[in-house]
């Protein structure tokens, strides 16, 4: 007769409550993190941004909205607080505007968007027929004026910035059609509307932005300059 081997069994010697609370230390933790989620958006330190601000780079928000971002949940109304002026000076057909965007004012701009208010001018050449010399030609002073009127017809910097961005990411097909058509779609710009901006009045209109401007970015770099002073 084969012999059976009862293997004894293990009591176990825990104390029924040690094992109770290890039940409940997950739920425990959550609690835990919750509160401290709370403190935190009680004292400013959380923000989230709505949306992806830049097509390519600060979203249409889209998933490239730049400026996707969000408000600080208790950030105090807009009409109690004045904003800050934050002013860049840029020419379209350029590498440096492109890494000057991407790396410098979309960083900052993700941070700060809502308090400062943002415009970008441009550089050039006024002629003395109430035209306007471009550093890179025509087709340089036509992408600016294809920005300014996305600046002027969208006022909010997560689609004019975001277009912009995008634009420049290319710079050097500016200010070529199907360039123009494509930002357009990602940043949700009406390029019929970009279009008759850029060319009413026989391009007078667009000019004349253009060249405002133009004298703003001058006069502000005269100032600027100490050999002016």
């Amino acid at each position: 007769m084969a012999a059976r081997i009862v293997l004894p069994v293990m009591e176990d010697k825990r104390p029924v409550r040690n094992r109770a609370r290890r039940r409940h230390r997950p739920l425990l933790y959550l609690l835990v993190i919750a509160a401290f989620i709370y403190g935190l958006y009680n004292f400013g330190y959380l923000i989230s941004f709505k949306g992806a601000f830049p097509s390519h780079s600060i979203e249409h928000v889209p998933a490239s909205d730049p400026l996707a971002g969000n408000t600080a949940q208790h950030a105090e109304p807009a009409a109690t607080r004045a904003l800050v002026p934050l002013e860049a000076h840029i020419i379209s057909k350029c590498p440096d505007t492109r890494d000057c965007l991407k790396e410098l004012l979309l960083p900052a701009m993700i941070q700060v968007y809502q308090k400062v208010n943002f415009t970008l001018t441009y550089i050039g050449m006024p002629t003395e027929n109430d035209g306007v010399e471009c550093k890179h030609g025509p087709g340089e002073c036509m992408g600016n004026i294809i920005e300014l009127c996305a600046h002027q017809l969208y006022p909010d910097p997560k689609i004019w910035l975001g277009f912009t961005m995008c634009l420049t990411k290319d710079y050097r097909s500016i200010p070529q059609r199907e360039l123009v058509e494509d930002c357009a779609l990602e940043h949700a710009v009406d390029f019929d509307k970009i279009n008759e901006c850029a060319t009413r009045d026989d391009g007078a209109f667009g000019m004349d932005m253009l060249r405002e401007s133009v004298k703003r970015s001058a006069s502000v770099c005269s100032t600027l300059d100490p050999a002016s002073s």
